[in-house]
């Protein structure tokens, strides 16, 4: 049996494990909070790293509360429930912050993570794994899984939908079902390793579109007829007494937290303010850019990886009679940075590997000032450099929590020349 061994938990990392020192190692743990004295057992080693196991704790932190969720330890994806609300937002703060510290001056604004206070986080994007009629999801490290009757990650809506979806009687060889919960529905993806069997019809309610995935395949097949076409639902005030309704694909990419997705959205309205020629590079199917072009009236140029997120950016662009246009485009590699010279914005949206590239040319594009989001803090702290050895300074930063009780954080920055 391995030895059981004691310390006081230092930090909590990005990601959500703690620190405890350990002969002079540090050894991560998951499912503590910074000041818990804590018994512990070394499990493993991984990249060099050790890694440990939480046995008991023997004094908490004041920041410690009891976990709203049963299987919390076990599932992994929430892994600052034992945290107050208000350590959690600021941790949260605090990593962004570390992250971009040598690009803070005395004038950046810091605009400190809130806390999230609801019993349910919000995440209306999911994927459940089925196991003898069951859906859960994954224990962490592994592919067994994790049963429970509720789950605080995601909203009230899929929480009821996953007690259906186990009441129904769905086809054999169903492994896994994705959801996605817009404004005015949601879109239900069966993925199995077969075909549809052609006498499956769902029963559905008039806000649920239902589709058919077999595995490792990027097409899907639509179960009943006709599409019901969902939209995402935006709103632009103070700028507009209006919303605007995004149509969004079961295949396209959506912000897994629609509060979140707003607050995103608002914030870099505000930052944009006075602008009228936009640039959006890694703009998906233009989430962050449409409602500029609405709201401000801008002309919005933007340019994306993913041909599928680039059509529908075009379509809902056309559909909302937009001055917006988007490309199919390698923003990694060598491309045509003609069309996207001199904007009053820039926004910058890059995938976890960060935006490499266009930040170490940006010299190229002179815009008058860049909006970065950054979904992995640690591609975020070398784009950021990258931004300052360009002479840019940064204005304003402020993390944003778009994963409540997750060990994740984005990073949203204004930077100006």
């Amino acid at each position: 049996m391995p030895e059981l061994c004691t310390g006081k938990v230092e930090m909590v990392l990005h990601g959500g494990d703690g620190v405890v020192r350990h002969s002079g190692q540090s050894v991560l743990i998951p499912n503590i909070v910074a000041g818990d004295e804590i018994a512990y057992q070394i499990t493993d080693k991984k990249r060099g790293v050790l890694r440990g196991k939480l046995m008991e704790v023997i004094t908490p932190s004041e920041n410690r509360i009891s976990p709203p969720c049963p299987v919390f330890q076990s599932c992994g994806g929430c892994a600052l429930q034992p945290m107050h609300p208000t350590a959690q937002a600021d941790i949260k703060t605090t990593w962004v912050t570390e992250a971009f510290k040598a690009c803070i001056t005395e004038a950046t604004e810091i605009m400190p993570s809130q806390p999230q206070n609801n019993t349910y986080a919000g995440r209306r994007r999911v994927r459940w794994f089925m196991q003898k009629g069951k859906l859960g999801f994954r224990k962490r490290f592994s592919h067994e899984m994790v049963h429970t009757e509720t789950c605080m990650a995601l909203t009230e809506t899929l929480g009821n939908l996953r007690h259906a979806l186990e009441l129904m009687k769905l086809p054999e060889g169903v492994v896994s079902i994705q959801a996605v919960e817009l404004s005015s529905g949601t879109h239900i993806i069966l993925e199995s390793e077969q075909a549809c069997p052609a006498d499956f019809k769902p029963e559905y309610k008039d806000s649920q579109q239902w589709w058919w995935r077999k595995l490792g395949s990027p097409s899907i097949k639509a179960l009943h007829k006709p599409v019901l076409t969902l939209f995402d639902s935006i709103t632009l005030k103070p700028w507009l007494d209006s919303s605007l309704d995004i149509e969004v694909g079961a295949n396209d990419f959506v912000q897994g937290h629609a509060a979140g997705n707003q607050t995103l959205i608002s914030q870099i309205l505000e930052w944009s303010e006075g602008s009228k020629r936009v640039v959006d590079l890694f703009s998906g199917c233009g989430n962050l850019s449409l409602p500029i072009a609405k709201a401000l009236n801008a002309n919005v140029k933007g340019a994306e990886l993913n041909p599928a997120s680039v059509k529908a950016a075009n379509h809902n662009a056309k559909r909302l009679g937009l001055n917006a246009s988007y490309e199919t485009m390698d923003l990694f590699g060598k491309f045509n940075t003609e069309p996207f010279i001199a904007a009053d914005t820039l926004i910058l949206d890059p995938p976890r590997k960060g935006a490499k590239r266009i930040c170490q040319h940006i010299n190229t594009l002179f815009p008058k000032q860049i909006i970065m989001v950054n979904c992995d803090v640690a591609a975020g702290t070398r784009d950021a450099q990258a931004l300052k050895d360009a002479g840019f300074k940064l204005k304003a930063l402020r993390p944003l929590d778009l994963f409540p009780f997750a060990g994740h954080v984005e990073a949203l920055s204004l930077w100006t020349s």
